[in-house]
């Protein structure tokens, strides 16, 4: 024991502590790199400890793990060996006590702290982690917990200005970094890998690739109020902030007046839902805007297939009165007015509408070819004017006719004039289809794209990305041990190469 005692380790039970940790760094140790080493731990073993034990065991630990290391020190510490210089057994005291640091604790120098756990841990027993240096901040980010790194995201400690997405080789912890501070900067990938489903619907739901979001969550929502679902929207004002539930209340009451600030009216994804909330009371102006150019136009077809000549004539007229319209528009409006013209046995009239068209479209053309013709068959011998589909509300050649047909016919079973319209209409369709003929039904629209909808996102109404939110444990235990056996670590240079004298702080244990 007295040669035991020579080298700083004090006790029986002392010394079997001091051999299980040779027994250890043995197991761990390089032979080809640290023989002497492990010549010096078996003559320690074998009773014989020598002036190059103290030595051998900061060689060994220098190429260890960071967890033998703190292994290591805490069994120096627990057994009272006088390995350790008087500031390292210090702070190992304090940093082994199970109160944790003193609140006061003060953070050493930084070539004594390398990796700045034990200002870290000084800052959090006395809740001053605003007091972290930008230079401690720096040694912290490389290692530190994920939970420990959003403490301080949430203390406002650790901003997107430091990066410490470029400080972590794991690249889910660095994307996870991105997504709390930087939350636009990450990509589809990493919002994958670390399954960010917010930013992976939203980022679908923008570029329309969302077919399935999750039922009554957000973007489903949001794709069927902008489909013009109404009976949704009460829904999606409960999961939009503030600002965007304003967005929505403004959208609703300029459907009343069929009046909207410009900022809704240029964002085409919400015309669907504009389209399903505004019920115009009279003949729109196409002039206000392209949205009041496309209602005016489907609201004169609309109009038109229902039959309600008379408000059909009143939008028309407000469309041929818009000559600032694109020439397709144009074609759009003078083949409407050629209808209603034709509707009235106005065939002089329609000719003339219909020759400033033709050669923008070539069902124009038909168009006049029909009227043309119609003009050398005596009246009382032409055929019914209207374009059969139209009287049943369809487009033109539509083959979901029947069906229409047999709809319209139990709902006016009462009507005799209507009744007789829906005959007239079905008679027409069935001679077309037998005779495999059309080119006596004036065509209308000319080109159907021209009054679809848009089917486009409406981006204005879609929140702003936050940015995720904190998956860690707010002051975990665990990350704190871990931040606890760093700091331990970071004491290795304080272990001596021979021992203190034994009268000089240190413990006996028996």
């Amino acid at each position: 024991m007295r040669k035991w005692r020579k080298a700083g380790v004090f006790g029986v039970q002392a010394v079997e502590s001091a051999q299980a940790l040779l027994h250890e760094l043995t197991a761990q140790a390089d032979p080809a790199m640290a023989g002497w080493a492990l010549d010096a731990f078996r003559s320690a073993l074998n009773g014989e400890p020598s002036a190059q034990l103290l030595p051998a065991v900061r060689a060994v630990l220098a190429d260890a793990s960071p967890e033998l290391v703190a292994e290591a020190l805490t069994t120096i510490h627990a057994a009272g060996f006088t390995w350790l210089s008087d500031s390292g057994a210090l702070r190992l005291a304090v940093l082994s006590d199970s109160a944790g640091l003193p609140a006061g604790s003060a953070s050493p120098p930084a070539e004594e702290d390398p990796w700045g756990a034990f200002a870290l841990l000084a800052t959090l027993a006395g809740n001053r982690l605003p007091e972290l240096s930008p230079q401690t901040l720096s040694r912290l980010l490389p290692w530190i917990p994920l939970g420990i790194m959003d403490d301080l995201i949430d203390a406002q400690i650790l901003s997107s200005a430091h990066e410490p997405w470029q400080y972590r080789t794991d690249e889910h912890e660095s994307a996870y970094l991105m997504a709390r501070l930087v939350p636009h900067q990450v990509t589809d990938t990493q919002a994958e890998k670390i399954q960010w489903l917010e930013k992976l619907h939203r980022d679908a739901f923008l570029s329309g690739t969302d077919t399935q979001p999750p039922s009554s969550g957000l973007y489903d929502l949001l794709g069927r109020v902008a489909d013009g679902e109404t009976s949704a929207l009460k829904y999606l004002e409960q999961l939009l902030p503030r600002e965007l539930v304003l967005l929505l209340r403004r959208i609703q009451g300029g459907a009343l007046t069929g009046t909207w600030e410009r900022d809704i009216v240029d964002d085409r994804g919400l015309w669907r839902l504009i389209f399903a909330l505004w019920e115009p009371k009279a003949a729109v102006n196409p002039a206000r805007s392209p949205l009041h150019a496309l209602m005016a136009l489907r609201r004169a077809y609309d109009l038109i297939c229902s039959g309600d000549i008379q408000h059909a004539g009143s939008q028309i007229g407000k469309l041929v009165a818009f000559e600032a319209a694109e020439p397709e528009y144009l074609a759009e409006v003078f083949n409407l007015q050629a209808y209603l013209l034709l509707l009235e046995e106005k065939l002089d009239a329609a000719v003339i509408a219909l020759s400033r068209i033709r050669k923008i479209h070539p069902r124009a053309a038909a168009n006049l070819a029909l009227i043309e013709r119609r003009r050398t068959v005596p009246r009382n011998d032409r055929r019914p004017a209207s374009n059969p589909y139209l009287d049943l509300g369809l487009p033109h050649t539509s083959s979901m006719w029947e069906t229409r047909y047999r709809d319209l016919r139990r709902e006016f079973a009462r009507d005799v004039h209507m009744s007789a319209r829906l005959n007239r209409a079905m008679k027409s369709i069935r001679e077309a289809e037998q005779e495999e003929n059309w080119s006596d039904f004036f065509v209308l629209p000319l080109d159907a794209d021209l009054l679809r909808l848009p089917d486009t996102t409406p981006v204005s109404l879609v929140p702003p990305l936050a940015p995720l939110e904190r998956r860690t444990i707010a002051c975990s235990p665990a990350d704190l041990e871990l931040v606890r056996r760093r700091a331990i670590t970071d004491l290795l240079p304080t272990l001596l190469n021979a021992p203190r004298r034994p009268d000089h702080h240190h413990r006996t244990i028996t």
